[in-house]
């Protein structure tokens, strides 16, 4: 059984794994660079991610914050207003507070590497990101991201069709079960799965995963812990590939 990180309330609990092998086969030498990327990530994220001087291309245009239970959700929309695709971009979420000290919620060296960098995003594109931090922001506190300019990893973008097929089956108390299946060739480490709720322009829940382990062909259930309340919101699930090469 694979397993799945958990960070705060908005991480994920895994409940069910299953493998599976598709027709063909991955060379060699792409098996070594995918287990390579995934080595060089695992290793910056033991290193404190702290982005002061912002990407004037790949900028975040939208900062929100869902907050209960003592935890606190960003839901970050990044765009991507250069000419190429970028990868592993570091990202840093925190509160500035009234007298303008600025205070980092992600540069810990023990999170899970994309709880602080961003999966691909492409050229002309936005995406959303989210984050968990284990407490509530103070009050007058205003939330900030921050994208950086240089990548983490030497990811490649050569294997951009990948997708990964979700589906979810229930979602109550706050929880919401999903079906994770990749019908492709390409494993995924540290597979991101995103969940947020909007109603009339303001997100009212927030959840972020990340799974260890998706194999090629392999499907896994999970369950996602949300911080807010879905409740009469539209809820949208996305689950992120991370390996693209």
């Amino acid at each position: 059984m694979h397993s799945v990180r958990r960070r705060g309330l908005g991480a994920a609990t895994l409940v069910l794994a299953a493998a599976g092998l598709l027709a063909g086969c991955t060379s060699t030498q792409h098996a070594a660079k995918r287990m390579q990327l995934d080595s060089a990530r695992e290793r910056a994220a033991q290193l404190s991610t702290r982005v002061t001087s912002a990407n004037p291309l790949i900028t975040a245009t939208r900062v929100a914050t869902v907050s209960g239970g003592g935890a606190t959700a960003f839901v970050v929309t990044v765009h991507n207003g250069s000419r190429r695709a970028a990868t592993d971009l570091p990202i840093s979420v925190g509160y500035s507070l009234p007298g303008g000290r600025r205070v980092y919620l992600n540069a810990g060296t023990t999170l899970n590497y994309f709880e602080a960098h961003l999966p691909a995003i492409f050229s002309g594109r936005s995406s959303v990101w989210v984050y968990t931090a284990n407490a509530e922001l103070p009050r007058g506190a205003r939330p900030f991201a921050f994208v950086g300019s240089k990548p983490a990893a030497p990811a490649l973008l050569t294997e951009t069709n990948v997708r990964i097929r979700l589906t979810w089956t229930e979602v109550r108390a706050g929880t919401v079960r999903i079906k994770l299946d990749n019908p492709t060739s390409v494993p995924q480490y540290q597979l991101q799965v995103y969940a947020y709720a909007e109603r009339s322009g303001h997100y009212t829940a927030a959840a972020n995963a990340t799974v260890v382990d998706l194999g090629a062909g392999s499907k896994q259930s999970l369950t996602l812990h949300l911080v807010g309340e879905p409740d009469g919101a539209r809820l949208q699930i996305e689950a992120i590939p991370t390996i693209l090469q």
